[in-house]
């Protein structure tokens, strides 16, 4: 397990928006896709200051990465 790993949030942790948005980037990322933020504001419909706090704090804990294509899961212990 490396640093970051050491450092991701706990879910519980998560508000209830927080987790329609990790959830969201997770049923793209499955597919081996990115989320792009227009894709994610259109699923979860909501406004963008709120997205992007929410995606910045996830990311912050380690629960998403942003890539040059969106944002996909961060390290994680459990099957894809």
């Amino acid at each position: 397990m490396d640093e970051r790993d050491a450092r991701r949030g706990d879910v519980q942790g998560l508000s209830d928006f927080e987790l329609v948005v990790y959830e969201t980037v997770a049923e793209i990322d499955k597919e081996r896709g990115a989320a792009d933020f227009e894709t994610i504001e259109a699923l979860v419909e909501a406004p963008e200051e709120d997205l992007w706090a929410a995606l910045g704090h996830l990311v912050s804990i380690n629960h998403l990465r942003s890539t040059g294509e969106g944002y996909v899961l961060g390290p994680h212990d459990w099957a894809p």
